[in-house]
């Protein structure tokens, strides 16, 4: 029998950022004159993720530009000529090879322009430190992003998962990587403001990567999913150091 009270949600917006505020609180219109940073381009693969990332974030990735968890490098094809590219990871095609849950980093303060650190966090015990680090070796912007754990799993309910999620569990063997922490949207923005502001840093933007879910309709007819922990995929933010203008 099927039960209408479950189903995909429509009508929602995908991917319109904000510019410091929760823009699925305010018009569409609103929010598109707000945003700072955006682009329509979308992602499937790392690779891909790079572009992304050089699109978005055009305006501020030149000077010198640090990727912390950089993979095989794939940013540094989406920056300027000019832009001038370290990154940092654990193999070899690292331009700085280190292990982040142990190491801090090896760089003066304020060493670059801005500094990276996206969809890393979450697999370190260190993540509180790193972001730290992240900060201090910044002279003017950190980009962040943060998966939103609680809606990935309430996709996967629907999607026929099972409650399986990639990255958790209770492997046989112990697993090569795992995410450490497991945390919804809220928190998320919650870290970056939070810590940020133990470090000096504002928050410029903070937009999620899009804006959808099913709904799930309770007795009294409202949908228990109509909340951003449920709605809002990867948290994106941009941190600007406070006396910066």
């Amino acid at each position: 029998m099927e039960d209408r009270n479950l189903g995909p949600r429509s009508g929602k917006n995908w991917g319109t950022p904000c510019f410091g505020v929760d823009c699925s609180l305010m018009p569409v219109s609103e929010a598109q004159t707000r945003r700072r940073y955006a682009t329509d381009f979308r992602y499937t693969n790392r690779q891909e993720k790079a572009r992304y990332i050089g699109l978005k974030y055009a305006p501020i990735l030149h000077g010198r530009v640090l990727d912390v968890g950089c993979d095989q490098r794939q940013l540094a094809m989406h920056l300027s000529p000019g832009a001038a590219y370290v990154g940092v990871d654990m193999n070899s095609a690292a331009d700085v090879v280190l292990n982040l849950d142990r190491e801090n980093l090896p760089f003066a303060d304020r060493s670059f322009d801005t500094v990276l650190c996206c969809d890393v966090l979450e697999h370190l015990e260190r993540c509180h430190a790193v972001f730290d680090e992240l900060c201090r070796v910044s002279a003017s912007r950190v980009i962040i992003s943060l998966p939103n754990c609680v809606r990935n799993l309430v996709l996967g309910l629907f999607d026929g998962s099972r409650g399986r999620m990639k990255h958790y569990g209770l492997p046989s063997a112990p697993p090569a990587d795992r995410h450490r922490w497991f945390f919804g949207y809220d928190e998320a923005c919650a870290f970056a403001r939070e810590r940020g502001e133990r470090n000096g840093y504002v928050i410029e933007q903070v937009d999620p990567e899009d804006v959808s879910c099913y709904y799930w309709l309770g007795r009294d007819g409202k949908d228990v999913l109509d909340h951003q922990n449920i709605t809002h995929g990867t948290m994106w933010c941009v941190l600007r150091r406070a006396e910066l203008r």
